[in-house]
């Protein structure tokens, strides 16, 4: 795995990778990502390689993962020893299943940010490319049979989940109907156009920050409209980190980056990278009553920002899933669905609204920006954002007035 990253001059990208690369330092993808360098650099070498012409600025590849979810029926105390950076196995995790009526099924939670009203309406989300850059795709689930990916993760070119973290989110976003025994499976917006990236795995839903900027490369190359990022690691007080700055730049082409806030609650100071990049938008979790989860991570960063920027349904979310987490079984007898919880829930659930919204947008001529949709909550909850909701719920309704009045 790349133990350095190295911001260089674009023009001299091509260059300094051909020399990296004959020079014995191997260079992941054999070329700049961004205008990065992922390598693996012995740290006694760091010193010359930063007064190398092209070069101006070389970071630790810092490492990055799922923010761990949380099954059903557990006390956060209970499963916070197993919360550390980087993600464990979920040893024990499985030892309650849930009840029935203890879940959130997807097509009900999903009637909590308005996709029922946009359904009403024949918004699915049709003509927008929602990315999701996570652990892979369950390629053979019912819920999103057939739809396949890529992989951006040293060591693994396959994009299959076995963690089942990926198949979880991907298909709260615009998974098709299923009818599970704990009630109707549904996406948010169903009719959106799935992207899958793996930039995490290795079983336990690990990798790296040049993984995970690789795939949101990718993402952009492919044209996703929207970037969902269940995803995470250390916050930084350096407001050019490589995620910031990436975050930055793809927003400003006009991608809307829905990343999710981390599960480090209820402390302050506890934003995931890249969920606490200015220009993101951060994502925290509530319960079905509408309370914010104890989980949910709050602000300010490093940076001083308010963070989350909003809120959605996260907690006890049902929905398909795959490798790890269904072996675990976390809803008893069928293992290729789980209930589970997180910003990693939310964030999604934030994901397929945008793409509801987004569609809505077009159709009327018009676009939506993530400051935008910043705004278009501040507005409508009239109120200044906080540490611990942001701006409060985000639903299609509140997204659909704004556009109508902008």
């Amino acid at each position: 795995m790349p133990k350095y990253l190295i911001q260089i001059v674009p023009s001299e990208g091509p260059r300094l990778a051909t020399a990296f690369q004959q020079g014995g330092v191997p260079v992941l993808n054999g070329r700049p990502i961004f205008d990065y360098l992922a390598v693996n650099l012995p740290e006694a070498l760091v010193p010359q390689v930063r007064g190398i012409a092209g070069v101006l600025k070389v970071v630790p590849d810092k490492p990055m993962g799922i923010f761990q979810p949380l099954p059903v029926n557990l006390e956060l105390a209970s499963v916070r020893p197993r919360l550390a950076f980087p993600p464990l196995l979920f040893q024990g995790l499985a030892a309650t299943l849930p009840r029935s009526e203890k879940v959130w099924p997807t097509g009900e939670s999903r009637k909590t940010i308005g996709a029922d009203v946009a359904e009403a309406e024949g918004v699915t989300g049709r003509g927008v490319k929602v990315c999701v850059t996570d652990t892979g795709i369950d390629t053979t689930h019912p819920q999103v049979l057939g739809l396949r990916g890529e992989s951006t993760l040293a060591g693994a070119p396959l994009f299959l989940d076995e963690n089942g973290h990926g198949t979880h989110v991907a298909t709260t976003i615009a998974g098709s109907t299923f009818r599970h025994p704990f009630g109707t499976l549904k996406g948010v917006a169903p009719g959106a156009t799935l992207i899958i990236i793996k930039v995490l795995g290795y079983l336990i839903g690990a990798g790296s920050n040049s993984s995970v900027l690789a795939g949101m490369e990718r993402a952009a190359q492919l044209g996703a409209d929207v970037l969902s990022m269940s995803l995470g690691g250390e916050d930084t007080s350096d407001p050019e980190d490589p995620q910031f700055r990436v975050v930055r730049q793809l927003t400003q082409r006009g991608m809307i980056l829905s990343i999710a806030a981390g599960n480090s609650g209820p402390q302050a100071n506890t934003i995931g990278s890249p969920g606490s990049a200015p220009d993101a938008l951060t994502v925290g979790a509530i319960n079905r009553v509408g309370q914010l989860a104890d989980f949910s991570s709050r602000g300010p960063t490093k940076l001083g920002l308010s963070k989350p920027d909003c809120v959605a349904p996260g907690v006890d979310i049902l929905s398909g899933t795959a490798g790890l987490i269904g072996v675990y079984r976390f809803v008893d007898g069928f293992g290729r669905f789980a209930a589970i919880s997180g910003t990693s829930m939310a964030c999604p659930n934030v994901s397929g609204v945008v793409a509801l919204a987004l569609e809505y947008a077009r159709k009327r001529g018009k676009t939506l920006t993530t400051s935008q949709i910043k705004e278009a909550l501040r507005h409508h909850h009239n109120r200044a954002p906080d540490n611990q909701v942001g701006y409060g719920l985000i639903t299609y309704p509140i997204l659909k007035k704004y556009i109508d009045q902008s």
